[in-house]
């Protein structure tokens, strides 16, 4: 068994191409070096929440860690190229160049980071789990989200269902103050990089999860935060060393 961390959402950097000093724009504003928008910050916001939690399960795992440097409000990594929030609003009205610029600069990169790495899993073991680490508001349209966990999945693909099943009954044991859900805030077939590596892996034994935090909890720097991570980790160590054991 292999287990990918990855955490598309989590970076706050800016490639160097983008930020530009108003010197800079005045003195060559066609310049080859840089793209033809306005100056932009060395940082921008990511959601340091969820790289944290990544890190943690990474280090908790022993796993290898895959996390976008670059800020989500140049680029979505984990959404398909066609979707409609690919961009978010700082970058929706860029130029079609400089839009393509920043899916050959960071999107296209990030994506083949991640699929190399399955492929790379798959020669070597039976099968590869794939964790993707989001975190979501704890309102949505003025309502309170009760839920702390949320576990996304294929219900079609009977291995990601009884590896959700299993872990919440373990999580129930190591995290009982941990309200955990499935398939919610969304469902997990919604555009992802998760459903984009299943069909990519169709046929394998590619396990693709988005687990997914609230916010509420997973962006407090308080000790209760670190025991619910770790809960997550040995609820999961649980099942997956149970499976290894049986394999041996």
């Amino acid at each position: 068994m292999c287990l990918l961390i990855s955490c598309e959402v989590g970076g706050d950097s800016v490639p160097a191409a983008l930020i530009r000093t108003e010197g800079d724009a005045q003195a060559d504003s066609k310049s080859s070096k840089h793209f033809e928008t306005g100056p932009l910050p060395d940082r921008l916001l990511g959601d340091q929440s969820a790289l944290y939690v990544a890190k943690r399960l990474a280090t908790g795992f022993d796993a290898p860690l895959i996390a976008n440097r670059y800020s989500p409000q140049l680029i979505d990594v984990g959404r398909s190229l066609h979707h409609r929030e690919l961009f978010p609003k700082l970058t929706r009205q860029w130029s079609p160049d400089d839009r393509q610029s920043l899916i050959d600069l960071i999107y296209l990169p990030y994506r083949d980071r991640i699929r190399r790495a399955i492929a790379g899993g798959l020669l070597r073991h039976s099968y590869v789990i794939h964790l993707s680490i989001r975190t979501f508001d704890l309102r949505s349209r003025g309502k309170v989200r009760r839920t702390d966990v949320g576990l996304l999945y294929d219900p079609s693909n009977n291995n990601e269902v009884d590896l959700c099943l299993d872990w919440i009954d373990e999580l129930f044991d190591e995290a009982e103050m941990l309200k955990v859900r499935r398939n919610y805030p969304r469902r997990g077939t919604t555009d992802s990089i998760t459903k984009a590596m299943r069909s990519e892996f169709a046929g394998t034994q590619y396990l693709g999860i988005e687990l997914m935090l609230n916010r509420a909890w997973a962006a407090r720097d308080v000790s209760l935060r670190d025991q619910a991570i770790d809960g997550l980790i040995w609820s999961l160590k649980t099942i997956t060393d149970g499976v290894n054991a049986e394999a041996a």
